[in-house]
């Protein structure tokens, strides 16, 4: 198989065990950054799951003017620790998908590897999806209670999750498939001078 570099020499670069343990630090810890904002906003009346699901201008300022300037304040927080949250996600996806995509080349599964080339891009759209929920939100927080923020918010939850979930599972199948631990093992003692 010679069509290797239909995966984003960025995204093989991501790829290593040690970048995959950076970016998903950066994730947990961003994600744990945002409970105590989120356990004030479920306080305040809402949780963050309400205030991105509102879908409509009345239920996005009912959830906003029940929260008052703690909850608003909170959300803000929320908001900004979801940022590098997102980024870490997004770029662990795909930088664990583009490892099964370079495990199943080595092997020889060209039909793992053909779908690790599409897959690998599920975590940086879904990040996007995300980051468009967040500017929504944020013109919402601001002041900017009318369409299209909270239709935006809305659609964009589910899109983030279903495409987050699907990255992570076939990242896990795609790692079984290929070896799990015993082909990094193999890969490790082929190859001692990469990292």
């Amino acid at each position: 198989m010679t069509e290797r570099n239909d995966v984003p020499a960025f995204f093989l670069a991501l790829s290593t065990p040690r970048r995959l343990f950076v970016l998903l630090a950066i994730a947990l810890a961003s994600g744990a950054a945002m409970l105590p904002a989120m356990k004030t906003m479920g306080d305040h009346g809402h949780s963050v799951i309400a205030f991105e699901k509102a879908g409509s201008v009345g239920r996005g300022a009912e959830v906003v003017a029940d929260w008052g300037e703690a909850g608003k304040r909170a959300a803000g927080w929320q908001l900004a620790f979801d940022t590098p949250f997102l980024i870490g996600y997004g770029l662990f996806a795909a930088g664990a998908c583009a490892a099964v995509a370079r495990r199943a080349h080595a092997a020889g599964k060209r039909r793992l590897w053909r779908a690790a080339t599409v897959v690998v891009w599920f975590g940086p759209v879904a990040a996007l999806a995300d980051f468009a929920q967040n500017v929504s939100l944020a013109l919402i927080l601001s002041g900017h209670i009318a369409q299209p923020w909270p239709r935006i918010s809305a659609l964009a939850a589910p899109t983030t999750m279903l495409l987050e979930d699907s990255a992570l599972l076939f990242a896990l199948v795609g790692w079984l498939a290929t070896g799990g631990l015993h082909g990094l093992r193999l890969r490790a003692s082929a190859s001692p001078g990469r990292r």
